[in-house]
């Protein structure tokens, strides 16, 4: 797979994500976005389920929307 190829792949996948699944976790993003989302969502307030962070949907999209128009605040490796 191709370097930008992958990288078009695992944004996709980002943006998809809220869309599939009721409860969106932490846990659910790859690691090279955490930081990126734990910046952003800094000061809100969350919800713990199952013993995990669980972020909401529209605080989730918020932060799609951010990616989208700013970029990350951390340079991403994509492996």
């Amino acid at each position: 797979m191709t370097g930008l190829n992958l990288i078009s792949k695992r944004l996709s996948a980002l943006s998809k994500l809220h869309e599939t699944r009721d409860v969106i976790f932490l846990d659910d993003l790859r690691k090279e976005f955490r930081p990126d989302l734990q910046s952003f969502i800094t000061g809100e307030t969350l919800g713990l389920k199952d013993g995990k962070l669980v972020i909401g949907k529209n605080l989730y999209k918020n932060w799609l929307n951010k990616i989208r128009s700013e970029g990350f605040d951390y340079e991403i490796k994509f492996r």
